[in-house]
C-alpha cells in the first residue's frame, strides 16, 4: 500500500474500481487523495497569481472571488474560503510546500493559516516543525496540536491573541443553490461558548422529547431560528411578530397552493398563509409591469388587545404535552382569515413554532386538555 507514484488522472486509462482487489482499492484511493491535494494546491498557486496580477478586474469582474466562481461553477462561499488560503499561503512555504506535495490536506492548510495570522513572527520561526506535526496528526489531534503551539510560541501573549480571535469574528449570509440561506462563519471562543450554549438549550436534552423525529442538524437549525424569533419578539413579555416583508398574490395566499418568492428563495404557500396568521397586511396594487402605483393603509390581522385574551385563555402552545409559553407562542387562525375565518377569541389558538408549521403543512392538532 501507499505508492507514491505521481500520475495524470484521464479517463478511461485508469482500471475501473470493480476490478480491483482490497489492496488495489486502498492503493488507488490514498493516490487520489494525494493527487487532489496537489491539485488544490495547483489552485491556490493560480489563484494568488490571478490575485497578484489584478487579473479579475481587468476581466471586468469585482473580485478574485467572483472571478473564481464563474470560472470554477463553485458557490461563492467555497470560493472564498479558496481565496483566503490562497492568499495567506503566500506568507507560508514551508506549507505551500507541503500541500504542494499532497503531504497536507485543504483542512489541515485552513487551520495553519489561521494560526499564521495570529502569530506571523512566531509562525515564521515554527512553521517547519508545526507543518510536519500537523500533517502526522489524525484529524481529531490537529487543532489541539495547533492550540498547544500557540500557548508555546507566546505564553504571555493570550490576552492580545484573545483580542485578534475577536477580530477575526465573522459571519457570512448567502443564498445556496437549492433556495436554501447558507451561514458560515467563525466565532471566538467566548461567543462561540455563548451560541453554542444557547443552541443546546433549546436542541438537546430535556428540550426534546421521544417522539421528536429530527436529525441533531435540524434540531440545531430550528433553535437557531427560535432563538432569533423570540429576540425579534422582545424581551419584555410583549408579543410583537417579527418584521419580515413579503409580497404574497391574493389568489395565492386564498388558495393556499403555489409558491411565493421572498429575498432567501421561495416558500410555499402553506408558509406564507402561516406567517400571515399573525402579521402586518398592507394592499399594494401594481400595473402591467409589477410596479407599485397604490399602497393601501396596513392593518394588523390580531390587534394587541385580542392577543392578550388570547394569553390569557390559552396560557401556552395548546397542542397536548407542548409547554411552550404563551410569549414565545404564534396566533395560529383555525380557519385561515384570507378563507372568511374571524380574527375572534373562537377562531384562535396559540401554537408555538413547531406545531404552528404542522398544523399548517400536515393536519390539525387537538387542542390541549
Amino acid at each position: 500500500m501507499g505508492t507514491d507514484t505521481a500520475c495524470v488522472l484521464e479517463p478511461g486509462v485508469l482500471p475501473a474500481a470493480v476490478g480491483l482487489d482490497d489492496d488495489g482499492v486502498a492503493d488507488e484511493m490514498l493516490l487520489a487523495v494525494r493527487e487532489s491535494r496537489r491539485w488544490a494546491a495547483r489552485q491556490a498557486e493560480l489563484i494568488a497569481e490571478a490575485d497578484r496580477r489584478g487579473l479579475a478586474r481587468r476581466q471586468g469582474f469585482g473580485s478574485t472571488c467572483e472571478w473564481l466562481a464563474v470560472l470554477s461553477g463553485e458557490p461563492v462561499p467555497a470560493c472564498r474560503s479558496k481565496v483566503a488560503v490562497a492568499e495567506a499561503l503566500e506568507r507560508m512555504p514551508e506549507t505551500r510546500a507541503a500541500f504542494a506535495a499532497g503531504e497536507v490536506s485543504e483542512g489541515k492548510v485552513r487551520l495553519l493559516a489561521e494560526a499564521q495570522a495570529l502569530a506571523p513572527e512566531q509562525f515564521a520561526r515554527d512553521e517547519a516543525s508545526l507543518v510536519a506535526a500537523v500533517a502526522g496528526a489524525s484529524p481529531q489531534q490537529v487543532p489541539q496540536v495547533v492550540a498547544s503551539w500557540k500557548r508555546q510560541a507566546d505564553p504571555q501573549g493570550t490576552e492580545v491573541q484573545a483580542e485578534r480571535l475577536y477580530k477575526q469574528r465573522a459571519l457570512h449570509l448567502s443564498k445556496g443553490w437549492l433556495d436554501m440561506l447558507r451561514l458560515s462563519g467563525q466565532l471566538d471562543p467566548e461567543s462561540g461558548l455563548i451560541v453554542q450554549d444557547a443552541i443546546r438549550s433549546l436542541s438537546e436534552g430535556a428540550a426534546l422529547n421521544a417522539s421528536d423525529t429530527r436529525t441533531p442538524a435540524q434540531c440545531r437549525a430550528d433553535a437557531l431560528v427560535e432563538i432569533c424569533r423570540r429576540h425579534l419578539q422582545g424581551g419584555n413579555g410583549s408579543v410583537r411578530p417579527p418584521r419580515v416583508l413579503v409580497t404574497i398574490p391574493w389568489n395565492t395566499l386564498q388558495e393556499g397552493q403555489g409558491l411565493v418568492d421572498t429575498e432567501t428563495g421561495p416558500v410555499t404557500a402553506e408558509t406564507a398563509r402561516r406567517i400571515t396568521c399573525d402579521a402586518t397586511i398592507s394592499r399594494v396594487l401594481l400595473d402591467a409591469d409589477s410596479v407599485p402605483v397604490e399602497m393601501g393603509r396596513a392593518t394588523r390581522v390580531i390587534p394587541p388587545a385580542l392577543r392578550k385574551a388570547l394569553d390569557l385563555r390559552d396560557g401556552g402552545c395548546t397542542h397536548p404535552g407542548c409547554d411552550v409559553p404563551a410569549r414565545w407562542s404564534d396566533a395560529h387562525h383555525i380557519q385561515h382569515w384570507a378563507q372568511g375565518g374571524k380574527t375572534d377569541l373562537s377562531n384562535l389558538r396559540l401554537l408555538c413554532r413547531k406545531h404552528h408549521r404542522d398544523a399548517h403543512h400536515q393536519q390539525s392538532y387537538p387542542l390541549r386538555q
